[in-house]
């Protein structure tokens, strides 16, 4: 995993294509972000331990199946009910979170 907070693209973004990069940018902010992963599980792992600002934690969940969801991808019901975040239940043909939207609500835009 590479990370760079700068105003401009660090050299190494993009420079691999078997890779995974993601970014949170405004213009020339010095603020933005600049994400390099191996793959998903990279990213996965990452974004698991690192991410907990309260607007990332107020639309992802981590499930026991190793990833992220929108809460929008479990039943209503299970985010109720539940008494912790593994008994969410996923929607039938529910989709991981992606990584784009995973990374704009951690930032600081």
């Amino acid at each position: 995993m590479k990370y760079a907070r700068q105003a401009s693209v660090p050299e190494w973004y993009g420079s691999d294509e078997s890779k995974l990069y993601e970014s949170a940018t405004s213009g020339s902010s010095p603020s933005n972000e600049w994400y390099g992963f191996d793959d998903r599980a990279d990213a996965i792992a990452y974004i698991g331990l690192a991410f907990g600002s309260q607007s990332f934690l107020d639309d992802f969940c981590p499930h026991t199946d190793g990833e992220i969801y929108a809460y929008d991808q479990f039943t209503p019901e299970s985010v109720a009910n539940a008494f912790a975040q593994d008994e969410y239940i996923l929607v039938e043909q529910s989709e991981p979170a992606n990584l784009a939207e995973m990374i704009w609500a951690e930032s600081s835009f």
